[in-house]
């Protein structure tokens, strides 16, 4: 039968808007699926290390960074931490925070994105608003969900203020500080300098609430879910069967 050229035209139409599809699709599947909604923009960070989707996570040496003196550190409860306004780019919705009421217990996260190797402040702050962001659009929260955030450089950010109730454990925010360190420990080690200030942070918050090891749980024993991953998931049953203190 002869093709006519309009009918040509059309089929190598049709191919190309396949060949798209495709291609989104692949990319689409390829994508870690953490606390990223499609709908929501992803943050860019500033610093030139970050292994971004789809790349190998292999680490990078890195150069220990002095802290930024643009952030400053504050008491949020007994722990001294990078201020939250020193990051947020929005104030809580109050209208969607409940009072925190007596602290019982806690729960460590991992972020779950893409690793992080970054250290400085800069990126960090970036990262972090992108965050609060997706927890305000995605979860209709009032705020990042964690109360803190150990940083690569094992700097803890103040999140949610831990006098009002976090949103980081599906039907177990009430009374539950939530501390999440930075990065994807499914990909990659958490730093040295992480897995000692989660040790400190740890002690100084059970010490402060009375609260008993058995009461420290990581998001996976809680939920369904990889959270922290197997990397941290693995720092924390060794950090709790050497006790916290």
């Amino acid at each position: 039968m002869k093709v006519t050229r309009r009918q040509m035209v059309l089929a190598s139409m049709s191919m190309m808007l396949t060949g798209c599809q495709t291609d989104s699709q692949m990319s689409s599947a390829a994508r870690p699926g953490p606390i990223w909604p499609d709908d929501v923009t992803r943050p860019v960070p500033s610093g030139q290390s970050l292994v971004l989707p789809n790349q190998p996570a292999t680490p990078r040496p890195t150069t220990p960074v002095t802290p930024a003196p643009s952030a400053p550190a504050v008491a949020s409860g007994p722990v001294r931490a990078i201020s939250r306004a020193t990051w947020a780019k929005a104030d809580p919705i109050g209208s969607r925070i409940n009072k925190m009421g007596a602290i019982q217990m806690i729960t460590v996260h991992h972020e779950g994105w893409t690793p992080v190797w970054f250290e400085d402040t800069k990126s960090t702050a970036d990262r972090l608003d992108g965050i609060r962001r997706s927890h305000i659009d995605r979860l209709r929260a009032g705020d990042i969900g964690y109360h803190y955030i150990i940083d690569r450089g094992g700097r803890i950010w103040e999140g949610r203020n831990i006098a009002y109730q976090g949103a980081h454990v599906r039907e177990h925010n009430e009374n539950n500080v939530g501390i999440m360190v930075l990065g994807n420990f499914d990909q990659q080690q958490p730093s040295t300098a992480q897995v000692g200030t989660l040790r400190t942070l740890l002690a100084t918050v059970t010490k402060q609430y009375r609260i008993p090891t058995s009461k420290v749980y990581t998001h996976q024993e809680l939920n369904k879910t990889e959270c922290p991953g197997k990397v941290l998931q693995a720092h924390m049953t060794t950090l709790r069967r050497n006790g916290l203190g």
